[in-house]
């Protein structure tokens, strides 16, 4: 006899990663159950996934016994708290650990079997006080939170590498250069950063189409990525790379143009834009490894992928640079 689908509530359902994990769950009904927790059921974002088969729930992150009721029940939970909540500038106002602290609470309280959490390196523990990066630091705290409460069974930390999406957003391009909307004085479509350390290489992530896979292939097979700490990458690639896949798909004329220092970087007193800006320099300070100063680790990911595709009885790889700008700006899309 077949065992009934497994429950996993999705906190923060209608975001970029909540999103992605949801959909992907969604194609393997036969093995989970998605619940979608939102401040607002009635926004777009949420009657979609209502409309693919996810039960979505109203609860707010700030409120214990609202959460407790939407991860009752749960066999797992997917947790990405958002950096760029508004609520975080406020004077006096609570930060991300407030925030995860009161969603960890909540899936002790429950006794939550699996509990997947967006998660980074503590810059300031790596770099002995070097640097501090509250984006990566709180993170870091909140996940450590979760892995000492006693009712939670295994806590698993997913690191989503820079999003592909980025380039697709014509303000953060006005940031580096003009690439891939604006051209310059000289009619090249120029992405100017610094170096990027190491090798030089980046691991981007397409989060609509892989990451969500990602954490679904964790939780496929518990027992071997329980626990664990996975690098959510689809690409390594260096920025050299990026404009030559960009000018294969396009064929437009663009380049990469070094940025000498990485404190350069402009951010217009923008905290999120602090937040590139500083990861820019750790990135440098550990010599290009992104991920919590670890090597990178492109196979698991693509193991992951692949368990996937094989559990839903479909076919699919890894997004590429060359796939994600033929999507986005190939023929037809211009």
């Amino acid at each position: 006899m077949a065992s009934s689908p497994k429950l996993v509530t999705v906190f923060g359902a209608t975001g970029n990663q909540g999103g992605s994990v949801a959909q992907s769950l969604l194609r393997n009904k036969s093995t989970f159950r998605v619940r979608a927790i939102t401040r607002n059921p009635e926004s777009e974002k949420a009657l979609a996934l209502a409309a693919a088969g996810a039960e979505v729930v109203k609860a707010d992150g700030f409120k214990k016994d609202e959460l407790v009721k939407a991860f009752e029940g749960s066999w797992a939970v997917f947790v990405n708290t958002n950096t760029d909540d508004p609520i975080f500038d406020e004077p006096n106002g609570p930060t991300e650990v407030d925030l995860g602290r009161i969603i960890v609470d909540a899936a002790n309280t429950v006794g939550v079997e699996q509990f997947v959490y967006s998660s980074a390196g503590s810059v300031s523990e790596i770099t002995k006080g070097e640097m501090k990066l509250d984006m990566m630091d709180h993170k870091y705290a909140i996940e450590q939170l979760a892995r000492s409460s006693p009712n939670i069974k295994t806590v698993t930390a997913v690191y989503a590498a820079w999003y592909f999406e980025n380039f697709a957003v014509p303000f953060l391009s006005e940031l580096w250069g003009g690439f891939p909307f604006q051209a310059d004085s000289e009619e090249y479509l120029t992405l100017c950063l610094p170096r990027p350390g190491g090798e030089d290489k980046v691991p981007y992530i397409a989060i609509e189409e892989d990451f969500g896979d990602l954490v679904h292939g964790v939780l496929l097979n518990p027992e071997k990525y329980g626990g664990k700490e996975i690098q959510a990458t689809s690409q390594l690639l260096t920025y050299p790379e990026i404009i030559e896949a960009f000018q294969k798909v396009t064929g437009k004329k663009a380049r990469y143009v070094l940025l000498s220092d990485w404190k350069d970087f402009p951010t217009m007193g923008v905290r999120s834009l602090e937040n590139i800006k500083l990861m820019l320099g750790f990135m440098q300070w550990c010599e290009g490894r992104y991920y919590r100063n670890l090597e990178f680790d492109e196979q698991t990911a693509k193991d992951l992928k692949k368990s996937v595709e094989d559990s839903v009885g479909s076919s699919g790889s890894l997004v590429t640079a060359d796939q994600f700008f033929a999507k986005i700006f190939g023929a037809g899309n211009n």
